[in-house]
């Protein structure tokens, strides 16, 4: 299959450096990463970090999206997030975040705000893009002025019907037989290990550019799994 379209990976920072240089490693087929922030709200290593791991292994060529929680922050922190993504050459995924299992949410800035500031510095920002609202909600938020959306909810082609495609970045969450009692607890829809591929094939069909894989738990998965593209 000759790739037109850009295979992403969703990395998950790891506690343990080596761990998460021989993932970063083992991942080196994939065209690029999207790094999670605080999942659940729980405390994480800080994205920009994971990706700065990626930028000293990979280099400059793989695409690096960082996520940042807005209930987290304020400006001060955006601005200098912005600031540091263009030294790294990173993009910027803004979400608002689930409560945090520490401390207070803040939620000074929308998402709105942090794009447009993130772009004031020259780097690409996006935003969540949830594929389970009303479509009349769907088309406002791709009226924002993103550079692309991560789109959640994602349950096939049906899902995106009608959407201009340039800037969506369907999310496929997979469910294999190592991490299936952890995916029941994932309120989102999933894809049988099985199908991933030909779903890869329909959306690069219909002329969507990237994909994001997530694969919680199993790393073995998106291993092999890029090596058949």
């Amino acid at each position: 299959m000759v790739r037109e379209m850009e295979i992403l990976a969703e990395l998950h920072a790891k506690h343990k450096n080596e761990k998460l240089r021989r993932e970063i490693k083992l991942l080196e087929g994939y065209d690029g990463f999207d790094i999670p922030d605080a999942a659940l709200g729980q405390p994480s290593v800080i994205p920009s970090v994971t990706g700065t791991l990626v930028r000293e292994i990979l280099g400059e060529e793989k695409r690096v999206l960082i996520n940042q929680r807005l209930a987290d922050v304020n400006e001060l922190y955006v601005r200098s997030l912005s600031i540091t993504a263009r030294m790294m050459n990173f993009e910027v995924a803004y979400t608002k975040g689930d409560r945090p299992t520490f401390g207070k949410e803040v939620n000074q800035v929308t998402t709105e705000r942090a794009i447009e500031i993130t772009r004031e510095y020259g780097v690409k920002s996006g935003a969540m893009l949830s594929l389970r609202k009303g479509r009349d909600e769907i088309m406002r938020r791709l009226d924002m002025k993103a550079d692309f959306f991560l789109a959640l909810h994602f349950a096939g082609l049906s899902s995106i019907e009608g959407l201009e495609l340039d800037k969506i970045i369907p999310y496929l969450i997979v469910s294999t037989d190592k991490n299936r009692e952890i995916i029941k607890t994932i309120s989102q829809p999933t894809f049988d290990e099985n199908r991933v591929l030909h779903v890869v094939r329909e959306l690069e069909g219909v002329g969507v550019r990237a994909v994001l894989i997530s694969s919680p738990a199993d790393l073995n998965f998106l291993v092999n799994f890029i090596a058949k593209i």
